[in-house]
């Protein structure tokens, strides 16, 4: 497998990923992008959890 193009395929992926995230967003209500951050919110520390659970 060819790294370089991992890397290039990923740094595009992230790019065109982060665009598409900020146009869908700029279009939520403002009452929904609370929900959606406490979601995240949540999210991130469960994973951060299981991720503590693991390392120990």
């Amino acid at each position: 497998m060819n790294n370089n193009g991992f890397r290039s395929g990923a740094l595009l992926g992230g790019i065109l990923g982060a665009s598409v995230g900020m146009v869908l967003m700029s279009r939520v209500k403002p009452m929904h992008k609370r929900v959606i951050k406490r979601t995240a919110k949540r999210a991130k520390a469960t994973l951060m959890n299981g991720i503590n659970t693991l390392w120990r």
